[in-house]
């Protein structure tokens, strides 16, 4: 049997609430495709020296 009870009003709020971004051009996707791979150089670079990045004693690391 199908209830016909209205959602609740918290999904409703919580579904109204989000901001969508402005759609991005070609030249800042190209932009931030680019920073983005610099971060994961950087960061595998960091990585490759200082060890996993990890809070789980487990793993050790930082």
């Amino acid at each position: 049997m199908k209830r016909n009870t209205p959602q609740s009003s918290a999904v409703k709020e919580h579904l109204t609430g989000v901001v969508q971004r402005p759609a991005l051009t070609t030249e800042e996707r190209i932009e931030q495709r680019k920073r983005d791979k610099e971060f994961m150089k950087a960061m595998n670079e960091f990585v490759a020296k200082a060890g996993l990045l990890s809070d789980d004693p487990f793993f050790g690391g930082i």
